[in-house]
């Protein structure tokens, strides 16, 4: 049975007992679902007590297979309703199957890689290996129909929302549930950057401002890198980069021997802070160009010949 089937035959027993979701207020969805989680949250204790949890040695009885297999089954029908009652599509659960898959790989992989005393190179992701303002400014208009300069000074094209009636922090979001950042084409030359670096013995350390708290964009964040082939040796979400890196296991060392970055804010926190920075000639972020600590560069390939 196909997992969109199991959701119907939920779904119609879910009518049964609270009703067309589509009828409910979000209010009622809330809690249902908070309701069926403390259910499915009973049946995860019942099936805990299917084993000999807790039991004195000696004690032990033959474990039920059939009721491990009941119990499981409970807990994935309570899901089921709660995916239901969100509308939530098999093709959105099996999508996000595998982008957890992506994460969970990525993150064993990287447990299992230890920084051995590696120069390191700090390396951001968007507009440094992903096209994201193109992009974003692409997806603002054919979404809402505005149409911005992509050579503005302003990163978030701020002011064109604004004048659209739009709310930045909403179409933002929006961008990202929906996907934005899985899509993202890869910027020309990054994949060679980052191969020339770790053929020179650079420990690969990316490091981004995206917000982590959504769990959409950290994913799609790891996905992104899986399939656009971007090798690294970690990988990590800040809005304070030097912050992190002062903290980061590499500092005290001195390990850190520069930072690709292209705002303007973080990458005159790491050259004021001492850390050379290799920033792209961006219109936004022109304010930097004059550090001295800070070398500008029109095409990836200067840093891989550098």
């Amino acid at each position: 049975m196909k997992y969109s089937r199991m959701l119907a035959i939920q779904k119609n027993y879910n009518n049964k007992i609270i009703g067309n979701v589509k009828d409910l207020s979000i209010e009622e969805v809330e809690r249902h679902t908070q309701q069926l989680a403390l259910c499915a949250h009973a049946e995860l204790s019942s099936l805990v007590n299917a084993t000999n949890f807790k039991k004195h040695h000696g004690n032990l009885e033959p474990v039920d297979r059939d009721n491990i297999l009941y119990e499981s089954v409970d807990i994935l029908r309570y899901i089921h309703a709660i995916q239901n009652l969100w509308e939530i599509t098999s093709e959105e659960i099996e999508e996000a199957f595998y982008r957890k898959s992506v994460y969970l790989d990525a993150r064993y992989k990287i447990d299992k890689n230890t920084w051995t005393g590696q120069p390191v190179a700090i390396v951001d992701v968007d507009d440094v290996l992903a096209d994201f303002r193109e992009a974003f400014a692409d997806w603002l208009l054919t979404t809402y129909e505005v149409k911005v300069d992509t050579f503005s000074e302003e990163y978030y094209f701020i002011d064109a929302l604004v004048q659209s009636d739009l709310n930045p922090e909403a179409v933002f979001e929006r961008f990202t549930n929906s996907g934005g950042f899985a899509r993202l084409p890869v910027v020309d030359g990054a994949r060679k950057m980052i191969d020339g670096l770790r053929s020179q013995g650079y420990w690969i350390q990316i490091l981004t401002a995206r917000p982590e708290s959504s769990l959409r964009c950290l994913y799609d964040t790891y996905y992104w890198l899986k399939t656009h082939e971007i090798a690294y040796d970690d990988v990590a979400f800040s809005g304070e980069k030097f912050r992190w890196c002062a903290k980061s296991k590499y500092y005290d060392s001195s390990s850190i021997k520069f930072a690709i970055d292209d705002s303007p804010k973080h990458s005159s926190e790491y050259a004021k802070h001492g850390i050379h920075c290799f920033v792209p000639e961006k219109s936004y972020n022109k304010e930097v160009w004059d550090d001295e600590n800070i070398t500008t560069y029109s095409s990836l390939d200067f840093i891989r010949n550098f």
